[in-house]
């Protein structure tokens, strides 16, 4: 899952009555300036049956989904993507898209009129490659073996692993990075005397491994601190190095970034840089990730089909879900869990009660975009402005869901709110 998208994606206030679409159909484009750099977007607009708006909305020639609940006012029209709403105005051939982060900031682009053109957008084969390209994962570097030793057996109860007990997971669901739930991850590594590691593996393409590890200062900068130590492999072999992990050894904090979970765990998974951060948690230490950095620390993630155009942005469909794939283990300081970020925004929950209906030994932690949930021992306290959603399949496949407001503190091994 790629965390860079939701700078995209925006929550709104009440829609106008519908009108005729007509006059927005067609294809408009603009760049959205932030989160990893500009970002080529393609609005196509469709009028629909009674005059109501339909179309697409890409971004970096991703399908980010189809446009739903679309109206027309006059100038203005308001549609949804996805979990998210956009509200633009249309000045001659030019329109204002007013963007407001979900629990987050707003933003504003410019889109210019391009062509009455409202079929889909076509992948070029080389288009199509570097999609591919950005979400293949080798899993075949990491042997059988490795796989078996992190799947748990079926009457392993839910709860933290012995690491755990001492240290802390701060886990948020993705989304633009947050000031106050970025300074309690500081804060829980020690506040001006953390020394922090930052690694963003799950975010470095194929090709970008010496620039991922010049980034030292920006992170420091997004974490408010004064010194980061960046640490990035995609070889296994120097993840098993011991010269490798020093920088671990000596952490207070780690922080895990956003991005294709798969290459964290294709990178470190039995490797000598997982056991040493296991012993970040298990001496007292924070372990805190975002996105793909928060889903890799439960027993098992969800895996998905990939998309006919390789798009990141629907990965969550439960129709494409595989429940049987030797792949969905993870690291597993939280045994028995599986953890789903973005939650709300992209629509997970149908993915995640199928999954915990299939396996009913599971827990489910769906965690909003802005929002923290923050694991000590066996006890989740959430923090930040979405919620954490649990859900359980341990009453003989009854699933049960709680979703748990900011404040709220929950015992994962209890099944109850303390």
């Amino acid at each position: 899952m790629r965390s860079s998208l939701v700078v995209v994606l925006i929550a709104l206030v009440a829609a106008p009555a519908a009108a005729n679409a007509a006059p927005f159909a067609g294809r408009w484009n603009g760049v959205f300036h932030g989160g990893r750099g500009d970002q080529q977007v393609l609005l196509i607009c469709r009028p629909g049956a009674g005059g109501a708006l339909g179309g697409l909305f890409y971004m970096s020639g991703d399908l980010v989904g189809p446009l739903e609940n679309g109206t027309v006012s006059g100038d203005s029209l308001r549609f949804t993507v996805m979990n998210f709403s956009f509200h633009a105005h249309r000045e001659g051939d030019q329109m204002a898209l007013v963007l407001r982060i979900a629990n987050g900031n707003t933003h504003e682009m410019a889109l210019r009129f391009g062509s009455p053109d409202t079929s889909a957008l076509v992948q070029s084969p080389a288009a199509a490659a570097a999609a591919l390209a950005r979400i293949t994962v080798p899993w075949d570097q990491v042997p059988d073996s490795v796989l078996a030793a992190h799947r748990l057996a079926a009457d392993v109860a839910v709860g933290p692993s012995d690491a755990l007990r001492a240290g802390t997971l701060f886990l948020v669901g993705g989304g633009p990075s947050q000031a106050d739930l970025n300074a309690e991850f500081v804060r829980l590594a020690g506040g001006p005397k953390a020394r922090i590691v930052v690694i963003p593996t799950a975010g470095v393409e194929p090709g970008q491994d010496a620039d991922a590890l010049r980034q030292g200062d920006a992170w420091a900068k997004t974490l408010g601190v004064g010194h980061v130590t960046v640490l990035h492999t995609a070889d296994r072999k120097q993840a098993d190095d011991g010269t490798f992990v020093n920088p671990l050894r000596d952490a207070t904090g780690v922080w895990l970034a956003g991005g294709e979970a798969g290459r964290i765990l294709v990178s470190y998974l039995g490797t000598r840089t997982e056991r040493e951060l296991m012993a970040v948690l298990a001496r007292g230490g924070v372990i805190g990730g975002t996105s793909a950095g928060a889903l890799v620390w439960g027993s098992e993630c969800q895996t998905f089909g990939a998309t006919t155009d390789a798009s990141p942005y629907r990965m969550g469909d439960a129709n494409a879900l595989i429940l049987d794939d030797p792949r969905s283990v993870c690291f597993g300081a939280l045994r028995q869990v599986v953890v789903a970020p973005h939650f709300t925004e992209f629509r997970m929950q149908p993915a995640l009660a199928k999954t915990i209906a299939a396996k009913p030994r599971l827990l489910g932690i769906g965690i909003d975009e802005a929002t923290a949930f923050e694991v000590h021992g066996s006890v989740g306290t959430v923090l930040g402005r979405g919620h954490v959603t649990v859900l359980s399949g341990a009453a003989a496949g009854d699933t049960t869901r709680k979703a748990l407001s900011a404040g709220t503190r929950y015992d994962l091994a209890r099944g109850s709110m303390r």
